[in-house]
């Protein structure tokens, strides 16, 4: 995790602070505060207790975000409570969220990391065919290891599609796509055939979804799970920039 915040250079002023509005948005806080605090030279925690429902949060986690140069921690009053007097850096540990919420049989649902772009390359794909067809997500899933199947398929996004070679009946190579999230932000996913992979199709599908994510008058994000050195070396190579930290857990 991150010794220091992340009020990065390379995402424009602008940019941050539209991804802040959003996680307000999100959050029913108000994004003026998330603004101001972002300027400030210092660190401040946002606390927002799981009290009510909430489009984008589950009531029974727990969950702690460092971003640019604020930090959100959206959970239980008691976990919250329990959290107060704990440095952002040592809360951001899994083995410190397990701990607090021990009690309530806490369950880890991982250490992530989040990126924002605002200039993607130019890739060149005329040599493929992409089609946005249910029947070609179906068949790309069944070429992909079970466990590599997210939680949603990607025809359940708001934007998906899926590329393969011209011909009859060609398999599908890859697949990608993103889910509108509070208004401002896309949050991207990608799927690579397991026969199709170390070849570069997840770098040109992130850079493509997120080329359409930008086209459509959104901001790309990507989230991968710390230690994911294929993940974060393909925010690298698209130009996605590091912006912050995530981890949460679930009760019993």
């Amino acid at each position: 995790m991150s010794n220091h915040y992340l009020h990065s250079p390379g995402l424009s002023n602008a940019n941050q602070k539209l991804v802040l509005s959003a996680w307000a948005r999100s959050l029913d806080i108000e994004a003026s505060a998330l603004h101001d605090a972002n300027d400030d030279a210092g660190i401040q925690r946002f606390e927002i207790a799981a009290e009510h429902e909430l489009t984008d949060w589950d009531p029974n986690t727990a969950t702690f975000i460092q971003l640019f140069n604020i930090s959100l921690l959206y959970a239980p009053a008691w976990f919250l409570d329990a959290a107060r007097n704990i440095d952002d850096d040592i809360l951001a540990l899994e083995s410190t969220m397990l701990q607090l919420g021990y009690d309530a049989g806490a369950r880890s649902l991982g250490e992530e990391v989040l990126y924002y772009a605002e200039d993607i390359p130019y890739y060149e794909d005329a040599q493929l065919n992409v089609t946005s067809q249910s029947r070609d997500v179906r068949r790309l899933e069944a070429a992909c290891p079970p466990d590599d199947i997210t939680a949603m398929p990607l025809d359940a996004l708001d934007h998906y599609f899926t590329i393969s070679a011209f011909g009859e009946h060609p398999e599908p190579i890859a697949g990608a796509g993103y889910d509108v999230f509070s208004d401002t932000v896309g949050q991207l996913s990608v799927l690579v055939a397991l026969v199709q992979r170390a070849k570069g199709y997840g770098t040109f599908m992130l850079a493509r979804a997120a080329e359409e994510c930008m086209f459509d008058g959104l901001i790309p994000q990507w989230v991968t799970s710390v230690g994911d050195d294929i993940g974060e070396r393909m925010a690298n190579d698209v130009g996605f920039i590091l912006s912050g930290y995530r981890t949460s857990v679930t009760f019993d």
